[in-house]
């Protein structure tokens, strides 16, 4: 998938003996602001990333992209394909999916039409108040399902947006007591630079060590937090984004994302 060749493979393109992931992007299929080839070549440039995952809000034909992309070589790094949905009680990440997951249905519904796929889920920046995130209750609710198929995988503990900054320390002391979930950080990024500012720590460099790293929950959230600035200028070139879509709607001229 990655065009790395068997020894570039065991090698994390950081050094030391732990890969970095970041699996929750996003691109001008929904509301990012960067195209799907300049995304793979931003990671391939100017990051040391080993595994990263396009999340869009609602689909995964950007994802479903960047993987023919990677496929075709020329990359030292692996794609997943996932989707950020909206369930009814926040926003969930599907990871390792091959088809799409309708939003709007209930969050054990949701989780469980993930692990049809074979897919992981993950809470999106959890108890965050400025987006829609699954809530405190909802979040022991499912971990505490008799049926296996209705747990969430992991959490996103590091989100550095700024719903992600706030309310971070409780969601990371419920996890501890509580849920012991494997614990992720990710970019959340809507713009080229934004991406690997929040990765996950995890012993190897491929998607199935990731997997593994997480069903052994020896993954760690690591990263820093955007400025303000950073999260306005965002907004602003997200309206831009949204102009384009509209053109481009109007006056179809062939794949522009």
């Amino acid at each position: 998938m990655s065009g790395r060749s068997a020894e570039e493979k065991q090698t994390p393109r950081a050094g030391g003996e732990r890969g970095m992931a970041d699996m929750h992007l996003h691109t001008l299929y929904s509301d990012g602001t960067a195209e799907v080839q300049a995304i793979l070549d931003h990671v391939e440039q100017h990051t040391q990333l080993d595994l990263i995952a396009i999340t869009d809000h609602e689909r995964i034909d950007g994802a479903l992209r960047a993987r023919e992309l990677i496929d075709a070589g020329g990359f030292h790094f692996e794609v997943v394909v996932g989707e950020e949905i909206t369930t009814r009680r926040g926003h969930l990440l599907g990871l390792f999916l091959s088809e799409r997951i309708p939003p709007l249905r209930p969050l054990e519904e949701t989780i469980e039409r993930i692990h049809d796929q074979g897919g992981i889920a993950v809470a999106a920046h959890p108890m965050a108040p400025l987006t829609p995130s699954i809530g405190r209750r909802s979040l022991l609710r499912v971990q505490q399902d008799t049926d296996p198929a209705h747990h969430l995988d992991a959490i996103e503990l590091l989100n550095p947006s700024a719903a992600g900054r706030l309310r971070r320390h409780h969601r990371s002391r419920l996890n501890s007591e509580l849920l012991e979930l494997a614990a992720l950080g990710n970019s959340d990024a809507h713009a080229l630079e934004g991406i690997g500012s929040g990765w996950t720590w995890f012993p190897g460099v491929s998607a199935e060590e990731y997997r593994a790293a997480i069903e052994a929950r020896t993954t760690e959230p690591a990263g820093h937090y955007w400025s303000h600035w950073h999260n306005v200028s965002i907004y602003g070139r997200q309206l831009i984004a949204k102009a384009r879509h509209v053109r481009h709607t109007l006056r179809p001229t062939g794949e522009w994302r």
